[in-house]
């Protein structure tokens, strides 16, 4: 069999002779790069352009049954796959931090590879564990989707399709853990997924459901696997949620916010003296939300709306004893309008124990003297 790096040195003295200004680097990965390979291991080899240029050398073939992909890859989209923002963080992040490099125009271009290596290592440490886990939870919502359509497949008793969405919410489970534990696999999914014991913070039975979802053929009972991965994962994203800590100041999330808020109290009060139902519980839906939420990025650490539940994100709003306006409904509007007041009264009262400023004023006179 042919040396895959004899095939390598082709590609690389062909592209050079032809369009040597017009590359930057040329390296492989996988398992050439990384020196576990077989005999029967086939060259992961790319190319990255010098910016602006385009050359025609990308090459895709089977050379004695082996497969070599020789693609291009610009260095935006090799910083993309460093930091797992192109193609997903537990798996894009390893073809740049195992490219081995075969050719390079100059060492501008090693360096500026190995800046891109030293971006993975960066959102592998603490400092950037609060990033890492708003992207985990960000990710959690791409996996309802498949619940829902896993939902429809099982009531279709579609196997095909209950497979494939089962196969999505563990795809999205995986790169959940991923970044939620701050690590990325050097090596495919096939090899991977037997490799949990890499997450230290994981579902109880991990290894035991991914057998489930991948080999079982029993549609009750892979719905059923489904939905405890994704609890459990959801748990597991709540506990690494709770271990940050809130770093805001209430006098910053607060500043110039209560003329926003008083301007909604204002139609909320307007729709109830009027009895527009439909005004009034919008309001009143907006300023708890909005108040609620602006005190949680003060006691609840990193809340994402897109995640977490709403009592979830209320711990600050329920210790002051907010009036609470979305739960009931009000048929005269009278409770309502009373709660909106008593709102506004323990809004104001919140912010001026807090050394925040209301921003209002009486007479222009009064706001002139703040212009200075």
């Amino acid at each position: 069999m042919t040396d895959v790096f004899k095939v390598a040195d082709l590609l690389i003295n062909h592209s050079v002779k032809n369009f040597g200004h017009d590359i930057d680097i040329i390296a492989c990965y996988g398992s050439q790069a990384r020196g576990d390979s077989r005999k029967d291991s086939d060259l992961d080899i790319f190319y990255t352009p010098t910016e602006g240029k385009n050359p025609p050398i990308n090459r895709t073939f089977l050379l004695e049954g082996l497969l070599y992909d020789f693609w291009g890859l610009s260095w935006k989209t090799l910083e993309g796959f460093a930091t797992g923002n192109i193609r997903g963080w537990a798996f894009a992040p390893a073809l740049v931090n195992q490219a081995k490099i075969l050719y390079s125009r100059s060492e501008d271009q090693v360096s500026r590879l190995n800046e891109l290596k030293s971006r993975t290592g960066d959102l592998q440490k603490p400092d950037a564990k609060p990033q890492m886990i708003r992207r985990a939870l960000n990710h959690f919502n791409k996996i309802m989707v498949h619940l829902v359509n896993l939902d429809r497949a099982r009531e279709a008793g579609n196997l095909l399709d209950l497979r494939f969405s089962a196969w999505k919410i563990l795809l999205g489970v995986w790169e959940c853990l991923a970044l939620g534990n701050q690590v990325y696999f050097e090596k495919g999914l096939a090899k991977s997924l037997s490799k949990t014991s890499r997450f230290v913070y994981k579902p109880h039975d991990l290894d035991k459901m991914i057998n489930v979802i991948i080999i079982s053929s029993n549609p009750e009972m892979i719905q059923e696997t489904c939905e405890k991965m994704i609890n459990e994962t959801r748990l597991v994203l709540r506990e690494l949620q709770n271990s940050i800590k809130p770093s805001a100041v209430i006098q910053d999330q607060f500043n110039q916010f209560y003329p926003e808020m008083k301007d909604i109290i204002t139609k909320l009060l307007a729709a109830c003296k009027r009895g527009d139902h439909l005004a009034a519980y919008t309001e009143a839906m907006i300023l708890q939300t909005e108040v609620a939420l602006t005190m949680s990025q003060i006691t609840d650490a990193i809340g994402n709306t897109e995640f977490n539940l709403f009592s979830e994100l209320t711990s600050m709003f329920d210790e002051y004893k907010f009036p609470d306006l979305m739960s009931n409904s009000y048929p005269d509007l009278a409770e309502l309008k009373k709660k909106a007041i008593l709102f506004d009264i323990k809004l104001r009262r919140f912010l001026q124990e807090n050394s925040v400023e209301l921003c209002e004023y009486n007479t222009l006179e009064e706001f002139s003297k703040t212009m200075v």
